[in-house]
């Protein structure tokens, strides 16, 4: 499963089609989260982790509206969002890896989906605290806390790893001169 999703990514792996899922990544929270009526509530998933305490005082601050609001936004765009900015996160290590490794080594443009993973499960997490309201989880929120630290690592491991193999692309280049 594994080789023919890197064999997907590298049958799609272009410029316009990174250009594209960039994009969408720009405008999922640019345009569409906006439209669940979060108002000026910054959600949790955008913390990089957070306490109870914290938790349950934004929670309460959105009142019931503001929670289904939060809740059908994590069970909708919030899930589609991960694919799309990974997918454009795998794409433009593909672009640049296939040219520095053998094909084997392709297989590292897999490593953003854990950030799918991580984004899912924190998601499920936050759904299942703000669905048992006001009824507090110090042990669920500290799963959704660690959920959403995993993805913001991920997603700074994977931002170094292209820029790394960026950087080293452009200095053999410059090597090769």
């Amino acid at each position: 499963m594994f080789q023919q999703t890197v064999r997907f990514i590298g049958r799609i792996a272009n410029l316009p089609v990174l250009a594209l899922l960039t994009l969408l990544s720009i405008l999922f929270p640019a345009v569409l989260f906006p439209l669940h009526g979060l108002n000026d509530i910054k959600p949790l998933d955008l913390y990089f982790s957070y306490s109870p305490d914290q938790v349950y005082t934004s929670l309460a601050t959105l009142g019931a509206q503001g929670r289904e609001n939060y809740t059908r936004m994590l069970l909708t765009s919030d899930m589609a969002f991960p694919v799309i900015y990974t997918m454009a996160l795998s794409t433009a290590l593909l672009l640049v890896l296939r040219k520095l490794l053998p094909p084997a080594g392709a297989s590292l443009c897999l490593f953003p989906f854990m950030i799918v993973i991580a984004d899912w499960f924190e998601n499920l997490s936050l759904v299942m605290i703000m669905r048992k309201f006001p009824e507090q989880s110090d042990t669920i929120v500290a799963l959704a806390s660690t959920f959403t630290s995993m993805k913001w690592v991920l997603v700074i491991l994977t931002v170094f790893i292209l820029l790394a193999a960026m950087a080293y692309s452009v200095a053999r280049r410059i090597h090769l001169r």
